[in-house]
This record gives structure tokens, C-alpha cells and sequence, in this order.
């Protein structure tokens, strides 16, 4: 009886011992792929040499557009461990802007690229990693920082009244030469009579 006893007891033990079973990490997949851009991708803004001036101080700037140029080429997995690299840089970007950089359209832009950045690697941090919607947020991401740009760029243009003050100081100083040019002609075209 005691071994019949200890037989069932170490069947059972034997039978309810389920194998764990390694769940695998459904990012596994993703890790190895990139963002692709979609189609509604905004051509890249070039910053004029004046704002280029004004922006050359601010670091948080340059890595932002280091981390944007480098969006399309880094694989999930990286954008995902370096994330709060990435989200530590556009927050700085919104509270360490310089004063004089900022106007209301600038520090709304600022915003749009923080949280647009935010919503990117939230999609590619995802347990199940939709890869069209961290394409699409990663485009929206790229967009925004292009708008950003141009914001910065309308902010150091000239003014209408600007490009016009140029115009009429550069159109007086074209005249003023070409009078004196036609008066020099004018005393070499002469016949003077010659004396006797």
C-alpha cells in the first residue's frame, strides 16, 4: 500500500509539472527593421544663413536635427533603448530655448516636435509593434521639425519695407555712378574748338 501510495504520489507530481514555457518577446521581430518615410514626407528645409547666425549657440538644436536625420537609419530596437536620450533632447529643446529664438509660432512648433516624438517611440515601444504607425508617426515627427525650421526661417527674413529701404539705397547708389559715368563721357565726347 505505501508503495502503491508513493507510485500515485510521484505520478501526480510528474504529471502536474508543466514544462515553462519561454515566451518570446514579440518586438524580436520588429527590432531588426527601420522607419520608412510615407509619401507625405515634406521636402527638407534649408535654414537661411541668417537663422543659421541666430541658431549657433543652441546645442539642443543641433542634436534634435542630428536625431532626425539619423531617424530613417536607426533600427526599432536602438530607437527604442536610446529613447530617453532622444526625449531627454527634444525636452530640452522646448525649456532650454533661448529667449531670443522664441515667439509664440516657435515655442508651438517646439511642442509639436516634443510630442510628436513622444508618440514615435511610444508606437515603437509597443509590445505588438504596428510598423505602418511608427512609419506614419515617424513621418509626422519629421514634418514637424521641418515646419519648426521654417518657422525659424520666417522669423529671420527681411521685411517687405526691408528688401524695399535695400532696394532704393542699392537703385540711388546704380544711379549716382551711372551720372557720373555719363558726365565723365560727356567731357571726352566734346569738341573744343582749338585756339589760334
Amino acid at each position: 500500500m505505501r508503495i502503491l501510495l508513493f507510485l500515485l504520489t510521484s505520478l501526480l507530481l510528474f504529471a502536474c509539472k508543466e514544462e515553462q514555457k519561454q515566451l518570446q518577446d514579440p518586438r524580436d521581430l520588429t527590432d531588426t527593421l527601420q522607419i520608412s518615410f510615407l509619401d507625405f514626407k515634406k521636402p527638407e528645409i534649408i535654414l537661411t544663413p541668417p537663422t543659421q547666425d541666430a541658431i549657433a549657440g543652441w546645442d539642443e538644436f543641433s542634436d534634435l536635427t542630428a536625431n532626425i536625420r539619423s531617424l530613417d537609419t536607426v533600427r526599432l530596437q536602438y530607437l527604442r533603448l536610446n529613447s530617453k536620450k532622444y526625449l531627454d533632447n527634444a525636452a530640452a529643446l522646448v525649456t532650454k530655448s533661448p529667449d531670443s529664438l522664441i515667439n509664440n509660432a516657435i515655442r508651438a512648433r517646439l511642442l509639436v516636435v516634443y510630442s510628436k516624438m513622444n508618440t514615435t517611440i511610444q508606437e515603437a515601444s509597443k509590445i505588438q509593434v504596428d510598423t505602418l504607425a511608427v512609419s506614419q508617426e515617424g513621418t509626422e515627427l519629421y514634418n514637424a521639425f521641418q515646419n519648426l525650421k521654417l518657422q525659424l526661417n520666417l522669423k529671420y527674413q527681411k521685411s517687405i519695407e526691408e528688401i524695399l529701404e535695400e532696394y532704393d539705397i542699392e537703385a540711388d547708389s546704380l544711379s549716382t555712378a551711372r551720372d557720373t559715368l555719363i558726365s565723365g563721357r560727356a567731357q571726352r565726347g566734346t569738341l573744343n574748338p582749338i585756339e589760334n
